[in-house]
């Protein structure tokens, strides 16, 4: 466990754990790693924050990487063979939970992706929201690099969220999701689904009665790889949109 010394001004320093699922990531989970660590560094004058990569079914040099990447006491490395996001996830949390040994009213969980890029003031936007209230975050997300996919697809990803927004729903993304473990086991947990479990978690939150900050300026930037890491995911619909694509919207042209 980590040592306790030091406040935020306002009580006992949070505990951070960041967990990251990862299936045959090894070309890109080395810059998602760099990018949580800066993350990290900005917070941790008033945080313990530990990361955690739950290699899942990995077959390439997934754990490697991760290694290499994460040579330190604040990081750890799980593995499983669930080929299940959300149990990759639920097992990554687990593990840093069970290092940094904080009781669950200031601990916080932070979700992102192996393919993804957090932005340096990730976890103080995550920490600014916990400090006043929320239990959980749910952040946007935004394409790096289209070269993978034929062109405007950006912005048929744009049509398609405003015709999600038109139907009373928001887009939930487990590259950009935080909770506090208090609301976390108050939910019974994260869903071990193999897919859109983080959207079923902030159901659940919600349906509780949890406040839940959405928070469309806290972006997080993804890959639009064509992959099937996890039918249903993030890749699958942007195959989906590319087969068909949504109405036209004029805020997106």
């Amino acid at each position: 466990m980590y040592e306790r010394h030091g406040t935020d001004g306002a009580g006992e320093r949070w505990a951070v754990v960041v967990a990251i699922p990862a299936h045959d990531e090894q070309l890109l989970l080395g810059r998602c790693l760099a990018a949580v660590t800066a993350a990290a560094d900005r917070i941790r004058s008033i945080a313990d924050v530990h990361i955690v990569v739950a290699a899942d079914s990995c077959a390439d040099a997934t754990e490697r990487v991760a290694s290499a990447s994460l040579a330190s006491r604040h990081a750890s490395i799980v593995r499983l063979n669930a080929r299940n996001v959300g149990a990759a996830r639920a097992a990554a949390i687990t593990a840093g939970s069970a290092v940094v040994g904080s009781a669950t009213d200031r601990l916080w969980l932070a979700l992102t992706d192996a393919d993804s890029r957090v932005p340096d003031d990730w976890l103080q936007a995550h920490l600014r929201a916990a400090a006043t209230g929320y239990h959980a975050v749910v952040g946007a997300v935004a394409v790096d690099d289209w070269s993978a996919r034929r062109l405007r697809l950006d912005a048929d990803l744009c049509r398609y969220r405003q015709v999600q927004r038109r139907g009373g729903e928001r887009p939930v993304h487990g590259a950009n999701l935080g909770v506090s473990a208090a609301a976390l086991q108050t939910v019974g947990g994260l869903p071990a689904q193999a897919r859109s479990e983080d959207a079923a978690l902030v159901a659940r939150l919600e349906a509780a009665g949890m406040r839940v900050l959405w928070d469309p300026r806290l972006i997080v930037h993804t890959s639009a790889r064509r992959s099937r890491r996890t039918p249903g995911g993030f890749s699958s619909l942007l195959d989906d949109l590319e087969r068909r694509p949504p109405p036209l919207d004029p805020r997106c042209a």
